[in-house]
């Protein structure tokens, strides 16, 4: 009688972990987006103007967020084992199930990459409050993410220790020009720091910005493009200061902006360890 007791058991035993294995494949699972077939038609909106192709292993943080069909619509970054962050403007109206996020893509987002199922998606309780402000959202997906050579979290920057004219690299998916179709390597350009003040004078006073963000002005013809929202602005140091927001279109000359990651730190750290705050 025994004996059948611990046939049984391990009978028992293999169903769930086959029930398991099946049930983190579909959470974690090989992305296959088909970029030879893809048209102009679902690409969606241009990024990165004026700059340069990376390296396979430049920014490995990266990610590329796309809807259920695989088609990439934003950037966003890898801030922790389990943790996106990216621009709130990217997700508003989305629902969890028609998000997922793609890593391992080895810079060219149409090609396979592991998929990761969204469990939560967290904006910034004051988003768009007033309008253009708190554009700043985390992702949480349901499984760890599993890093390899092209698969990293960043550190935040903690503190505001920025200096004018100090070097930021901005990374992104999509045009070489405000008319191009979309490109599928990631690329990257160099910007330079314009203090808040700075900036908001270029903008001639705008009510849109605040301590909040965070400015950056490249050469002309280099910069953000329509829709760059969510991808990363890193430091010199590799610490992620900012995630895309808004700004002109396509490289004129007037600084982009990102959401100043130090502003919201304890918002994201208080977030991950479960205790938000607004």
């Amino acid at each position: 009688m025994s004996c059948r007791i611990r046939v049984l058991s391990s009978v028992v035993c293999l169903l769930l972990l086959l029930l398991v294995s099946f049930t983190q494949a579909e959470l974690r699972r090989r992305a296959f987006t088909g970029a030879s077939g893809a048209t102009a038609a679902n690409k969606f909106s241009s990024r990165v103007v004026g700059g340069e192709v990376s390296d396979v292993k430049a920014a490995p943080y990266q990610v590329s967020l796309q809807n259920s069909y695989g088609n990439h619509f934003c950037g966003g970054v890898i801030i922790h084992d389990q943790y996106v962050v990216t621009a709130a403007s990217c997700l508003a109206g989305l629902r969890k199930n028609n998000v997922k996020v793609v890593t391992t893509t080895y810079n060219d987002w149409g090609l396979d990459g592991w998929e990761y199922a969204v469990e939560e998606i967290i904006p910034h309780c004051n988003f768009d409050q007033p309008l253009y402000h708190n554009d700043i959202a985390l992702i949480k997906t349901k499984t760890l993410f599993a890093y390899d050579e092209v698969t990293q979290n960043i550190t935040v920057a903690p503190l505001e220790d920025l200096v004018e004219g100090e070097k930021l690299t901005m990374y992104g998916w999509g045009s070489t020009s405000a008319a191009g179709d979309f490109e599928w390597e990631l690329r990257q350009v160099d910007l330079s720091y314009v203090p808040t003040e700075k900036c908001n004078a270029t903008y001639g006073g705008t009510a849109d910005l605040d301590l909040g963000h965070l400015c950056a002005v490249g050469r002309v013809g280099a910069g953000a493009c329509h829709g760059d929202a969510g991808g990363p602005l890193v430091d010199s140091q590799g610490r992620l200061v900012g995630v895309g927001n808004w700004g002109v279109p396509c490289g004129h000359g007037f600084p982009d902006i990102f959401a100043r990651l130090s502003f919201y730190y304890s918002w994201i750290q208080s977030t991950i360890n479960g205790c938000s705050i607004s």
